[in-house]
């Protein structure tokens, strides 16, 4: 299960529709999802081929890898060269697409509820609530944090499950292993996860 939650936090970490509400933007990219990602799961066999398809089509073409990736940077984004960051999105961008499909053969038909929270007035944040149903456990709720564009698409940039940051549990390793081993050799690491 924990696998399902991290891939629930990855597959909203930045996802986005212009124009759509967060709560708008998390029911549609989750249920076409969901229904693509039950019907690949139904005999029960993996097809982590098939699943990065899916992932790379649905998922993919929303998802702001180049803010992902520089929250990912933390401080070493200072005097980053254009060329190297280009290739750390890139990897991060190969990455992710893996490791969602991994988390994703993992679903087996959970019910998932989003639940709308109210938008602050003109603030650009706002929190998409999702509650996992568990028929052999307690529920899993999780808070989805969302940003709004300078375009008006809201953008998730983080999940916090169990009072955890995912995204600064993610940098502070990120950020480790980059001042341990520099970043050619986190970008490279990255890249052969996938």
């Amino acid at each position: 299960m924990n696998r399902l939650i991290i891939v629930l936090a990855m597959l909203f970490s930045a996802v986005s529709f212009a124009s759509d509400t967060p709560y708008q933007l998390i029911t549609k990219v989750g249920d076409e999802l969901f229904t693509d990602i039950k019907a690949v799961n139904k005999d029960g066999k993996a097809q982590p081929d098939v699943m990065k398809n899916i992932v790379r089509s649905r998922l993919m073409p929303h998802i702001d890898v180049k803010f992902v990736s520089f929250k990912l940077l933390g401080k070493h984004i200072k005097g980053l060269q254009r060329a190297d960051a280009v290739e750390f999105i890139d990897a991060v961008d190969s990455y992710l697409v893996t490791t969602y499909a991994n988390a994703l053969l993992q679903y087996k038909g959970q019910e998932v509820r989003f639940e709308e929270l109210p938008l602050g007035g003109d603030t650009e944040f706002a929190t998409v609530k999702v509650v996992i149903k568990e028929t052999s456990g307690p529920d899993i709720d999780m808070h989805f944090k969302f940003r709004q564009s300078k375009d008006g698409s809201w953008k998730v940039y983080d999940m916090v499950a169990e009072g955890i940051s995912l995204l600064s549990a993610k940098q502070k390793e990120i950020i480790s292993r980059i001042s341990e081993v520099g970043l050619a050799q986190v970008t490279k690491e990255l890249k052969n996860k996938v």
